[in-house]
């Protein structure tokens, strides 16, 4: 199935109003804000981690990246950043590179930060390099659903 058509039919599904945002193609959540124009700390970006034994999403502003120590003790487990072939095997049905904004409609878990509450509205990777997906952010603990939530970002380093 295309993700694109998979998340939608998530979104759908839960009754989550959103509109899709067209840009030029770009390599990074940071490039898709200015392609877009939208201020990055609107963009969430999904960074797959790596668990013993397990895998999981984290949710970030783009402007922001996952603080691991913090995550790990706030889920008493150590994450590392998982490699590019592990995003391309569990998301394969997505362009090389990419974590869908909704990693739960994949069945896949996943952890948010709670910074992303702090916005008008979200944009969510759709899949390709060249979409986005666009929700109100009070429809984002029913679109994240029982994924559990907190502060564990910090300020990108540059």
């Amino acid at each position: 199935m295309n993700p694109l058509h998979r998340m939608e039919r998530f979104l759908d599904q839960h009754m989550i109003p959103f509109d899709l945002v067209a840009h030029p193609h770009t390599h990074t959540s940071a490039e898709t804000a200015r392609a877009t124009g939208v201020p990055p700390s609107r963009v969430a970006k999904g960074v797959l981690l790596d668990g013993v034994g397990c895998q999981m999403v984290a949710m970030v502003p783009a402007d922001q990246e996952v603080h691991l120590g913090k995550l790990g003790l706030d889920h008493g487990v150590e994450f590392s950043l998982a490699d590019e072939a592990s995003v391309s095997k569990l998301f394969w049905e997505c362009e090389p590179g990419v974590v869908p904004g909704l990693p739960n409609a994949w069945g896949v878990e996943m952890v948010w930060d709670d910074a992303l509450m702090t916005q008008p509205d979200i944009y969510l990777e759709a899949g390709d390099h060249e979409r986005l997906l666009h929700i109100e952010t009070r429809y984002l603990r029913e679109a994240f659903g029982d994924a559990p939530h907190c502060s564990f970002s910090h300020a990108r380093m540059r």
